[in-house]
Parts: structure tokens; C-alpha cells; sequence
């Protein structure tokens, strides 16, 4: 466009646009993985309520799953134990595993979020009713740039970072994640993390 090859129209305006947003992301994403693998990303830990997090999570995606006929829910108990975490990347953690799930669950899917005690602590697990990943690759999708392209295809968007980044995050601030796919049961991911100590 700039050289006049191409005229400057929206039409031709917006894929460059949107290109340019991707790849600000994905420069970002690399960033945070970066420090967060050595160390180096400041967390500002303090008692924090998980479900109150995903309920906000879930009303951010909430317009963006009804456009996809896609089911958004959360279930969480009345009472839910306070953990120790950074309240904003704990909302990045959700939030890249409610887009993760959004991104591969077909039109007239659910992607569910349950909250649970456990003696250690809390999980929150985040499930959908995509294609799954196969079993042997369950183990990889943590791994940087890792994309199951049978199952989770390419045109689905993303660069493989969201799950990696949801692993380091979480275990940065003392907790766990896991995933599974059980045959024909689409595909979890879940993270833990320890209650917070009591005051005094």
C-alpha cells in the first residue's frame, strides 16, 4: 500500500491490521514466557478468591462463545478456600484456557469451568468438547510453539505459546497443571494451586 501496489482501502487495511495485532502478541507472549522460565516475572502474590476470578473471565468470553454457539458455563461451590497468587496473571491464566477452549470447540460445543476443594488446596479445571489431543501427545501440549494439527488444526489460529505460558504461570506461583484427553471427551486442563495461609 505504501509503495501503491496495493490501494488503501479498509478492505485491504484490516488483514495487515490484524497481522500486525498477531504478531504484537506473539512478541508479547515470547516476552512473558521468557521471564517466566528464568525467574525473572515479579508477581504480586496476596489472597485471592478463584472463582471470583473465573467469573469474570467467563463474562469477558461470554459475547464472544454466544457468537460461536458455544455454551460458556462456570460451576463453582458456595465456598471456595482463598489461594496465594498474582490476581492478574491468575486472570491470564483463565483467560488463555477459556480462549484455548473457545478457539477448538465446534459451534454448538461447551466449554465448562468447575471449581473444586481439594485437600491440598483448590483446582480449577477448564474442559471442552473439542476433538481432544491423542493420547500420546497429551503430555507435549505444554511444550512451546506445539500445535496437534490432526486434531487442533492450524486454521484454528494461535502460535502455540497459550499453554505454555498457563504452565509456567502456574507453577511460578507455586501450583500445578495438568491435561487430558480422554477418548472421545474432548479435552482438560487442570490447575491447581495451595490455600492461602491463614492470617496470623
Amino acid at each position: 500500500m505504501v509503495d501503491g501496489i496495493y490501494e488503501m482501502t479498509p478492505e485491504q487495511i484490516a488483514p495487515a491490521l490484524e497481522e500486525t495485532y498477531l504478531l504484537e502478541r506473539l512478541v508479547d507472549d515470547l516476552r512473558t514466557l521468557t521471564l517466566a522460565e528464568s525467574g525473572r516475572l515479579r508477581f504480586d502474590m496476596r489472597p485471592v478468591q478463584v472463582a471470583d476470578v473465573a467469573a469474570r473471565v467467563v463474562d469477558v468470553f461470554q459475547a464472544q462463545a454466544a457468537e460461536r454457539h458455544i455454551g460458556l458455563t462456570l460451576d463453582a461451590p458456595a465456598a471456595v478456600p482463598l489461594v496465594t497468587a498474582d490476581p492478574q496473571r491468575l486472570e491470564q491464566i483463565v483467560g488463555n484456557l477459556v480462549d484455548n477452549g473457545l478457539r477448538y470447540t465446534p459451534s454448538g460445543g461447551q466449554v465448562r469451568l468447575a471449581i473444586s476443594r481439594t485437600a491440598a488446596g483448590v483446582e480449577l479445571s477448564v474442559s471442552d468438547t473439542g476433538p481432544g489431543v491423542p493420547p500420546d501427545e497429551v503430555d507435549r501440549v505444554f511444550d512451546r510453539f506445539w500445535r496437534g494439527e490432526k486434531s487442533r488444526a492450524r486454521s484454528a489460529g494461535g502460535a502455540g505459546l497459550g499453554l505454555a505460558i498457563v504452565r509456567q504461570l502456574v507453577e511460578a506461583q507455586g501450583g500445578r497443571a495438568r491435561a487430558a484427553s480422554p477418548p472421545g471427551q474432548g479435552f482438560e486442563i487442570v490447575i491447581a494451586f495451595p490455600c492461602a495461609e491463614p492470617a496470623g
